[in-house]
């Protein structure tokens, strides 16, 4: 009897244990899906093998805020830095191959801009003279829709860098002065929108570092916002400011 016991706790120990080794090793192929039966568990497809080539894309929104930097150029008209700066909203595409280190987008926004003048009528004047009356404050302002081009490069997974041209329409310039007129007592605000002194198409590069969902960016713009057969001076071209997803 107890002979009989031990053999069939022996016979139960060995056919748990080549149970267990075969389990391990069990591989089971259902089509293009091989299941390894092992642990942990693994299963490989030939999507799997492919996965790291396909194409990701993915869309994002932002907001962004910069403000004007000052290169003390004698072709820019003074104004307050500080007070002149940009405001942005838009969406953004970025297509990137597997893990590729290189990725390739597109974006498009809105973008108000602002330029706070610092006695512009005296050096070169938009379409008002001091000779009319005390004038207090101008401001050259644009509302602009703007999209670009840009190539991505990955310094790591988390760390990028942007770089392209981009182009933009200001659908509205406007030349806003606040004046007291001779004889006048109050304050007056006056708005000048004369297409022939004010271009309505620019284009620049924009550069930025990005971590995640924020980034620093540089825009320079190389055309002109004004007609130089009417107004000499331009507002200055470069543009520093901060975005962040949303």
């Amino acid at each position: 009897m107890k002979k009989a016991l031990l053999l069939t706790i022996v016979y139960m120990f060995m056919t748990t244990c080549f149970q267990t080794v075969s389990f391990a090793q069990k591989v089971v192929q259902i089509g293009s899906t091989e299941i390894v039966l092992q642990s942990p568990l693994k299963v490989n497809t030939a999507e799997t093998e492919i996965k790291s080539c396909h194409t990701r894309h993915y869309s994002e929104m932002f907001i962004g805020m910069g403000l004007t930097v000052n290169d003390d150029n004698e072709k820019y008209m003074p104004i307050y830095y500080g007070n002149s700066y940009e405001i942005q909203v838009g969406f953004r595409d970025v297509y990137r191959k597997g893990r590729s280190s290189f990725a390739a987008g597109s974006y498009i926004n809105l973008s108000f801009d602002s330029y706070k003048l610092d006695k512009a009528y005296l050096h070169n004047p938009l379409v008002v003279s001091y000779d009319i009356g005390t004038i207090h404050k101008e401001y050259y302002r644009s509302s602009n829709l703007t999209a670009g081009l840009f190539a991505r490069f990955y310094l790591n997974e988390t760390l990028f860098l942007d770089l392209g041209p981009y182009g933009e329409y200001a659908y509205n310039k406007k030349y806003k002065v606040f004046i007291t007129l001779l004889g006048d007592s109050g304050e007056s605000k006056i708005k000048y929108r004369d297409g022939r002194r004010f271009n309505p198409f620019n284009a620049g590069l924009q550069c930025s570092l990005g971590f995640n969902g924020f980034s620093v960016y540089a825009k320079y713009r190389i055309t002109n916002c004004f007609n130089h057969d009417n107004i000499e001076l331009e507002v200055p071209r470069l543009n520093i400011g901060i975005q962040f997803e949303i």
